[in-house]
């Protein structure tokens, strides 16, 4: 093991060693000298010390080895009662432990920063007459104990990175398995296609033993052909139970290798995704010691409670979580839990309480951040709501109170007449929201003025598979997540109404817009004369119901990452491949809200069909991504075009020379013939040179650009900097 191995592995243990020091003192801070467990975690305290002093000596980390020497004399110190466990003994503790986290994350902290720390540190030894300066020079390395092995298992550390090509590796597995049940149910077509010859044969059968015994009856001389077509019949008949038979044989097999490859794909996902989830508790320390200073530097007392924290939860989904769960803190200690002294005055406890509740409720995470502090106003909100010009004081008027509240969303508003260090101005609850949607997940928030304020994350449990009802609108079919759907029924006309010029539905006895997916989309609509399909959804701000042409069915879908140049599409929030390969997108349910309440209605019925009197511009996508690919046409036909694509550039020119087509969209990277090929062999073919053709490729310098004006390109868009509105435009542009 050479140097660098070894001190990753200092790292990794330091970073524990930290996290248990921490969370210690935290522990400690809570409890009287005259509690058995006091001494026992001081004890503990003091082990960890030491180990983290050894393991710093044994790489040569002399920075790291003194500071945790002096903590390490310290807890002797308390643990002998020379020394009591003060609030500025802890300070200083702290100070120390950030120092050497600072250290281990391999930042240079100047000396500013050091010398405070180790001459704090080194007043207290001394008050404690526990240790002279020369004595820790003379420390030998007998007394350096590097910590053991720890007993079990053997492991090795493997990157988040590889965990996730392991797990899209294992998506294209769960593919593989839904096509395998669609080809069982090809197979089960089969078969009964099969039964169905098998009684029409034996009908043939019987009407000609009947013209045999006729004939026979009759006296007429049997046809010497008749004799052949029995023979026919009776290989018919073997033929048939054979083919039938092998066709049982090989539904059985597939059915008994579907059930191997569901449960090998099930196993392998769950082993897999469980390498990624960490406990909820991996971050508390964090919080607990944020509450604990931010509470000293308001001179309030608060209280952290934390209930779930054994939960475990998807790394990368914790790793987002966590800045919007601290704000979410400070937010509580800032604004929502008032001074010790106003709380007695107001019959609450002198010490504020905020509690962190984490479940897995099915398929996701429950996290809920409630404080028994001030509360929101909702009047206050509304009153922002106006000055932050969201809308006139009539209508916010009208906001119920938690519709208000909800506001504290929206970027900029804010309810707090001061500006602190600690919380800002409304500059972060548009982020913990956009973070938690980032996620496909959704924030809610209830608060009673003077009582508290509870805000609620839900988010998925897996960023790769999820549930999701698909339906049809406008002739093309989506995939909803069924975390956010409330309910789905087919309504007669009649119990469609209106109020406040808005079409509504009643749900669960009270009133819910109702708008058509079709018009936030921008697909044609078209509504039965006597039924309509909807589907209610919650999202954020409130619930929608969204009328569909139909509602198909409820899937398990496997997610697929966007392409950059699909991240910022509005409505869509991902895409789900499905058994047939066929790629579906995801709709992002807190768009299509937002959208939603500003469409208004607009019921014109549209006959599908009388599209294709007028022709379409015809477009053809050329990109090796399936995934890119398809959302590129999904978004080019909702704008009205007709599409057609290829997965590089032989498969376009063979397409060119079969079709005509208006323009052609180009990916640059390809295999076998890249897109500057292919806009050059278009451009010199008279057949094809008319032809516009667009580049939109991730290939960003500017000699990139300049090559592929050079190939003939007419456009060159930039995929990181893509904008649906902008390719439409340009096509249009162009053609």
């Amino acid at each position: 093991m050479d140097d660098a191995d070894l001190l990753n592995i200092f790292w990794e243990e330091a970073n524990e060693h930290l996290a248990t020091l921490n969370t210690s003192l935290l522990q400690v801070e809570m409890l009287s000298d005259q509690d058995e467990a006091y001494f026992a975690t001081i004890k503990e305290m003091n082990r960890v010390a030491h180990s983290l002093k050894g393991a710093a000596r044994a790489v040569g980390i002399h920075l790291i080895e003194t500071v945790a020497h002096y903590m390490e004399e310290v807890f002797h110190a308390v643990m002998n009662r020379k020394l009591s466990l003060s609030a500025t003994l802890a300070d200083a503790i702290y100070d120390g432990l950030d120092l050497i986290q600072q250290l281990v994350e391999q930042q240079t902290p100047d000396d500013s920063v050091v010398v405070p720390v180790l001459s704090a540190l080194e007043q207290i030894v001394a008050q404690a007459s526990v240790v002279k300066t020369q004595e820790f020079e003379r420390v030998e390395m007998a007394e350096i104990h590097t910590p053991a092995l720890r007993q079990g298992e053997e492991t090795v550390r493997v990157t988040v990175t590889k965990l996730d090509r392991l797990m899209g590796e294992i998506s294209e597995l769960f593919v593989a398995r839904m096509h395998s049940d669609e080809q069982q149910n090809h197979i089960k077509v089969l078969l009964r296609t099969l039964g169905k010859w098998q009684r029409e044969w034996r009908n043939a059968r019987t009407a000609y033993i009947r013209l045999v015994r006729r004939l026979q009856e009759e006296g007429q001389q049997v046809s010497p052909e008749l004799p052949v077509i029995f023979r026919f019949l009776e290989y018919n008949q073997r033929s048939i139970t054979e083919v039938n038979r092998m066709v049982v044989g090989l539904s059985q097999a597939v059915a008994q290798n579907n059930m191997r490859l569901t449960a090998l794909t099930d196993q392998l996902q769950d082993e897999i995704g469980g390498m990624r989830l960490v406990p909820f508790e991996s971050i508390v320390g964090g919080f607990q010691r944020m509450v604990r200073d931010l509470g000293r530097d308001t001179q309030k007392q608060i209280y952290l409670e934390v209930r779930g924290a054994s939960v475990e939860i998807d790394k990368a989904v914790l790793d987002t979580l966590k800045d919007p769960i601290m704000h979410l803190l400070r937010n509580a200690i800032d604004h929502g839990i008032e001074s010790p002294s106003y709380r007695t005055e107001m019959g609450k406890p002198a010490a504020g309480r905020i509690v962190i509740d984490v479940q897995q409720r099915g398929s996701e995470i429950v996290i809920v951040i409630a404080d028994d502090g001030r509360g929101i106003d909702a009047d206050e909100v509304r009153r922002s709501i106006v000055q932050n010009r969201l809308m006139s004081e009539s209508e916010a008027a009208i906001l119920s109170d938690d519709e208000a509240r909800m506001y504290v969303f929206y970027a900029g508003l804010s309810t707090s007449k001061r500006v602190t260090t600690i919380s800002g101005r409304g500059l972060g609850m548009d982020i913990v929201r956009d973070r938690v949607e980032s996620l496909r997940g959704r924030v809610n928030i209830q608060s009673e003025a003077g009582q508290g304020t509870s805000v609620t994350i839900s988010v998925p449990v897996s960023l790769t598979r999820m549930r999701c009802v698909v339906l049809q609108v406008g002739g093309q079919l989506f995939a909803i997540p069924s975390a956010t759907v409330i309910r789905m029924e087919s309504l007669p006309i009649e119990a469609v109404f209106t109020a406040e010029g808005r079409e509504m539905i009643m749900v669960n006895e009270r009133p819910v817009m109702l708008v058509s997916l079709a018009a936030v989309l921008n697909l044609p609509m078209g509504r039965n004369a006597d039924q309509l399909q909807a589907i209610v959804l919650q999202a954020t701000d409130r619930q929608v119901a969204f009328e569909v042409d139909e509602l198909m069915s409820e899937v398990e879908l496997v997610l697929k990452p966007l392409g950059v140049e699909l991240q910022r599409a509005q409505f869509v929030s991902g895409a789900a491949l499905m058994g047939s390969g066929d790629v579906l997108i995801v709709l992002d349910v807190n768009d299509l809200v937002r959208q939603a309440v500003g469409v208004p209605i607009q019921r014109q019925s549209v006959d599908m069909s009388s599209s294709a009197d007028t022709r379409r511009v015809r477009v053809l996508v050329v990109d090796d991504s399936i995934t890119t690919r398809t959302l590129e046409k999904n978004i080019l036909e909702t704008a009205g075009f007709e599409v057609y694509t290829a997965i590089d550039g032989v498969e376009a020119l063979h397409m060119l020379s079969q079709h005509s087509f208006d323009v052609v969209v180009t990916d640059i990277e390809m295999p076998r013939m890249d897109g500057l090929e292919l806009c050059i062999r278009v451009k010199s073919t008279p057949q094809f040179e008319h032809i516009p053709v667009i580049l939109l490729t991730s290939l960003t310098k500017p000699e990139q650009r300049e090559a592929g004006l050079k190939a003939g390109a007419d456009a060159y868009l930039v995929k990181s900097q893509f904008d649906q509105a902008e390719l439409l435009e340009t096509i249009r542009a162009v053609v």
